[in-house]
């Protein structure tokens, strides 16, 4: 199945936002930019039967929007630049499911979950329990909406992403500072009630969950930028 009917569709949305004259010029030229650009995507590719009803939906809501620049003779300039930009959103993520290229969903959705594990492990240790407890909605929230695609959701797991660098970095410095005095770095432990060969493998656990961290906190912010556009 060709994909002549949306680019058909992309063609006359271009044409209809080139006409309007209440949204700024560089916010109208970003879009025809982003419209052009997706519509030779469109053309490379061939449309699987299984996604017939998808790709139908996608072109009923993309005549929804012309009707609606059309009808909408300068008003409600807000809403209208909300809906173009989520239509834009809607092309790129269906284009991503035509091509098949949704593995980075599973990808991105993983290191975001070891990244919260480790965060939430070991970021009690230096800021208390206050900041995990701070980020309980947000990594919950974040994790339902990138499960469904949502861009609030996948902004919401890429909050995550600065804490998570934070906390690595700090327990990584303590692992150098903890190198050039192990001794006192073993006995502040043994003081708060940890036996001593316990303490001494903390020294090392901690330092080393941290770049784990790191690694992973790095990995989500590339999978994240790989996958932002499967978000709607």
């Amino acid at each position: 199945m060709n994909s002549n009917l949306v680019i058909s569709t992309i063609n006359q949305l271009t044409k209809e936002i080139e006409k309007i004259k209440t949204i700024k010029d560089t916010k109208i030229n970003k879009y025809i930019l982003s419209l052009e650009s997706i519509a030779k995507e469109y053309e490379e590719i061939d449309i699987t039967e299984s996604f017939k009803k998808q790709y139908t939906q996608l072109n009923s809501k993309g005549l929804e929007l012309l009707k609606e620049i059309k009808d909408s003779k300068g008003r409600d300039v807000d809403k209208l630049e909300t809906s173009i930009s989520v239509y834009i959103r809607y092309l790129k993520a269906s284009l991503c499911d035509f091509k098949g290229n949704t593995n980075y969903l599973r990808k991105y959705i993983t290191s975001f979950l070891f990244s919260t594990i480790l965060f939430l492990a070991l970021s009690p240790q230096f800021y208390g329990p206050i900041l995990p407890i701070l980020f309980f909605l947000p990594i919950y929230l974040g994790l339902r909406g990138v499960k469904k695609r949502s861009i609030s959701g996948f902004y919401m797991s890429m909050s995550l992403v600065p804490v998570a660098l934070m906390t690595s970095f700090t327990w990584i410095r303590y692992g150098i500072n903890a190198i050039g005095d192990y001794t006192g770095a073993v006995e502040a432990i043994i003081k708060s009630g940890v036996s001593e060969g316990l303490a001494q493998n903390l020294v090392y656990l901690g330092p080393t969950c941290g770049i784990i961290l790191l690694l992973f906190a790095c990995l989500q912010l590339y999978r994240g930028y790989k996958s932002r556009d499967l978000f709607i």
